[in-house]
């Protein structure tokens, strides 16, 4: 459908369909298209893919440290727990052996108690004797005095003492039974 318009006498096409030239311009449009295509959409395609890649890299990155960190944190926790381990371990091995240190002491007490009882006995022993021969010889004094008096004679030692020794170990015999 054509307008035609009259213009001192001549005629002018306003709207026109010219074959040859739509032709033209879409081979034009088609060569606008492949240009571009060759030099901006390759282009352009190429640095969104870099683009992709970097954000991919970033992610994957991002991953890794996550994993690094969990991985961390799970060897921080086993450290700490090796850690409480290790000092309960130390205050245990601390407490056997304050324990084994009092027992050697107590026992070093207790050995050193016996001694000291021995040692004490072993000298009531002979402050006994001590006192016993002591005792003996002020008995045999007396005794030879009084039997001199009841006698009126003089008794030998020898004979007298043999009496007294005679005297205290029966006396020893009664008073162990």
């Amino acid at each position: 459908m054509t307008h035609l318009l009259f213009a001192e006498g001549n005629f002018l096409e306003v709207i026109s369909v010219n074959f040859w030239q739509m032709i033209i311009s879409i081979l034009n449009l088609v060569i606008l298209y492949l240009i571009l295509k060759k030099f901006l959409f390759k282009p352009v395609k190429r640095t969104l893919e870099a683009r992709r890649q970097q954000v991919d890299d970033l992610y994957s990155s991002a991953e890794t440290a996550k994993t690094e960190a969990e991985a961390a944190r799970v060897e921080y926790a086993a450290k700490l727990d090796r850690a409480e381990e290790s000092a309960r371990e130390i205050v245990s091995d601390a407490t056997r052996r304050a324990n084994e240190r009092a027992e050697e002491i107590v026992g070093e007490a207790k050995t050193e108690a016996d001694r000291l009882r021995r040692r004490a006995d072993e000298e009531i022993a002979q402050e006994r004797k001590k006192a016993l021969n002591e005792v003996k010889n002020e008995i045999s004094d007396i005794s030879v005095e009084i039997a001199e008096k009841v006698v009126g004679r003089e008794i030998r030692e020898e004979d007298h003492r043999e009496m007294i020794d005679s005297f205290i170990r029966d006396l020893e015999d009664e008073s162990r039974v």
